[in-house]
């Protein structure tokens, strides 16, 4: 098969390279081996896989089961030492699917997720009225990753306990900012984790103190929060006074699925953490590639113009195809998820060569994002490549963009994510010219990538 290297116990396959730049150690075993690569290291076996028509094979060939590593081997630990729910990304087989069509309905149905729309505009528009309170003279807000963090966590905070969290109003010292912190640091921490040679005894366990310390501040603050929530539910049912829409996220879960107090817990809680580490970098870098590309963020300010005159809606949004387009050229320009993994219960052929059944397969395909055999000039970042009747539109490879996954696992938040991106960025284009000094931001690996540094914007008021 394609290669098969073992590495010397002692000697890092990844010596060339900072952790920080997995995405390089991808794309160069990706430049040296060709589409297929069998890695060995320890006694872990991998076999990556870079074409997107075999990217398509695999997942032709997952069922209705899929089967996959968890993305956060740590996070496992803790949970299973915490006596957690393990949580919907971290369990498989029959497991797996009856906890997803508990709580796939409120979270994929269009119907239901436009519930939330209202406190959606209401936390965006109060990030609004922040930035104008933020802004230097010049109109810079620097580190406009922590205003986002603390937007995520607001927004997440109404949809998940109907509570207003403050994280707006909080400054750097602030619980929120603790609960961001956290949330990074247990991303970070898991990272370097993963790639600690076993034989580091010592240093592994310093990592591993550290990480529970994060994640015991993170859940157990937030596990309060749900504690709260669902006691205020079964208070006011039982007096009769839980109205309509009340709750709407965990009172669903209580009334409409058979989950246990646990997996309601985890499934509450992943909710909550889950944008600070997917949905805020995705937004920063769409936001920074539309400032880079002050034409492209008209356009997309037009489009605006012409469909949220009277606020934005769910018929708004679904008129903003110009805007989405923006996004998903960010996804190519910036993919932020490089390695899902599945393991298949039957063999397969790709290339030429089988792949036994309860191999781990990593998908890789992001190398192609930005390559002239499937994209036409690929260093421009040119939304209308997604834009059907335009002259630059062309039929992509189905499985060559995929930042949200694929098939019966994909992530099952995307649609919030989607809602909450796209009314944030129209309420900041409508209102602001924005552009940014910074050059050539790029990503840094932490299970996901996510941005290298904190970014600057320049807010100009539109006239």
């Amino acid at each position: 098969m394609g290669v098969h290297k073992n590495f010397h116990p002692g000697r890092s396959p990844f010596r060339k390279y900072d952790i920080s730049g997995y995405q390089a150690v991808l794309e160069s075993r990706w430049k040296e081996y060709g589409p297929v690569v069998k890695e060995t290291i320890g006694r872990n076996t991998t076999v990556r896989l870079f074409d997107p028509d075999d990217v398509q094979t695999v997942y032709k060939h997952e069922g209705v089961w899929p089967k996959i590593i968890p993305i956060l081997e740590s996070s496992m630990k803790y949970r299973e030492s915490r006596d957690m729910s393990p949580g919907l990304g971290n369990i498989n087989g029959e497991e797996w699917s009856t906890m997803r069509k508990a709580i796939q309905s409120i979270m994929l149905r269009p119907q239901e997720v436009a519930k939330f729309l209202p406190v959606v505009n209401e936390v965006a528009d109060d990030v609004i009225e922040e930035i104008e309170h933020m802004k230097d003279t010049e109109g810079n807000i620097v580190n406009f990753n922590d205003t986002m963090g603390r937007w995520n966590m607001e927004t997440a905070g109404m949809i998940c306990f109907d509570k207003r969290l403050g994280a707006l109003k909080e400054g750097p010292d602030s619980h929120s900012q603790r609960m961001i912190q956290a949330n990074y640091d247990i991303f970070d921490l898991s990272t370097k984790m993963m790639f600690t040679p076993p034989w580091k005894h010592i240093t592994y366990s310093r990592l591993s103190k550290r990480h529970f310390e994060a994640e015991d501040y993170f859940y157990r603050n937030s596990q309060h929060l749900v504690n709260t929530t669902v006691s205020h539910i079964k208070s006011r049912i039982e007096k009769g006074e839980l109205k309509e829409g009340q709750f709407h996220f965990v009172s669903h879960l209580l009334s409409n699925t058979n989950l246990n107090f646990k997996d309601l817990s985890i499934t509450v809680l992943t909710l909550f953490a889950d944008g600070l580490n997917a949905t805020v970098p995705t937004f920063l870098l769409a936001l920074y590639c539309l400032a880079k590309n002050p034409q492209i963020q008209e356009k997309a300010f037009k489009e605006l113009q012409q469909n949220t005159s009277e606020g934005i809606t769910v018929d708004c949004l679904q008129k903003m195809s110009y805007l989405k387009a923006c996004f998903k050229e960010s996804y190519r320009f910036y993919p932020l998820n490089l390695d899902t993994k599945r393991v298949l219960n039957h063999d397969i052929a790709v290339e030429g060569y089988q792949i036994p059944a309860g191999t781990v397969i990593e998908i890789c395909s992001f190398v192609q994002q930005m390559s002239s055999q499937y994209f036409d000039n690929p260093t421009e970042f040119q939304p209308d490549r997604w834009i059907r009747g335009s002259r630059h539109f062309k039929n992509h490879h189905p499985f060559i963009l995929i930042p949200f996954s694929h098939g019966p696992r994909m992530c099952i938040g995307r649609r919030i994510a989607e809602q909450d991106m796209y009314v944030m960025m129209a309420k900041l284009l409508k209102k602001y010219k924005v552009a940014t000094p910074m050059e050539d931001l790029g990503l840094k690996y932490q299970i996901i990538q996510t941005l290298d540094r904190p970014v600057t914007f320049t807010f100009e008021k539109r006239r």
